[in-house]
């Protein structure tokens, strides 16, 4: 069954061009390095104010728990893990099953 998995991410402060080029580095690598995502996409928000300081969100879908858990074990999924610790990040995750129960429209 898909899962949705989305990290919002909370920096203590806007993340340099360079860092945000890397972020997105990171990301764009995992479909062929990682496998097993069906869907993925990351962006800025647009209002800052609403978003209580997380100015980023990540969003995947995988088609079910042993592929989240294989994206989450994975080297290069562990290694950008650090990198965004190691920048003090705060992410909070969310995931959840795609059912005719949370597919709404």
């Amino acid at each position: 069954m898909t899962l949705q998995h989305v990290v919002l991410f909370s920096f203590p402060e806007e993340l340099s061009a360079a860092d945000w080029a890397r972020m997105q580095e990171y990301v764009r690598a995992w479909p062929t390095e990682i496998g097993g995502i069906d869907k993925l996409r990351l962006g800025t928000a647009i209002d800052a104010a609403r978003t209580r300081g997380y100015q980023y969100l990540l969003y995947m879908e995988v088609a079910d728990v042993d592929a989240l858990v294989g994206y989450q074990q994975h080297p290069v999924h562990r290694e950008f893990l650090q990198w965004v610790l190691d920048r003090d990040c705060t992410p909070l995750a969310f995931d959840y099953h795609l059912d005719p129960a949370t597919v709404i429209l």
